[in-house]
């Protein structure tokens, strides 16, 4: 797990819709934590832009969620476009489902005592 921005991160894999203005994309989340996603996406949206997510939480809920994007780089040969949105007025059920996620990602990326 990694630290970034005062959240933990855990790593998330599954599609995530986005919809910026009214034209809908899909992507596919890398890593969530209770301030944003890490997303891999062939449609790259500028930093700056409001953006629209729809993404579900393993254990818990589909999340409709408003996010601003903070990063973009494109992609390769060999790796695929990215960015990073940052969670934007995040309702506390959501982020008490997110960092529920992380946290048993967390606990179970643990080393056995």
């Amino acid at each position: 797990m990694v630290e970034h921005e005062d959240f933990i991160r855990a790593p998330l894999a599954g599609p995530v819709r986005f919809w910026v203005s009214e034209r809908q994309s899909v992507a596919v989340a890398r890593e969530i934590s209770a301030g944003g996603i890490s997303l891999e996406t062939d449609e790259l949206v500028h930093s700056g832009a409001r953006v629209t997510l729809q993404l579900n939480v393993p254990g818990g809920q589909t999340l409709t969620v408003l996010g601003e994007v903070v990063r973009t780089v494109r992609g390769g040969v060999l790796n695929a476009a990215t960015m990073g949105v940052r969670f934007v007025d995040l309702v506390p059920d959501h982020q008490r489902s997110i960092i529920t996620y992380v946290m048993r990602q967390v606990l179970q990326a643990a080393p056995a005592p």
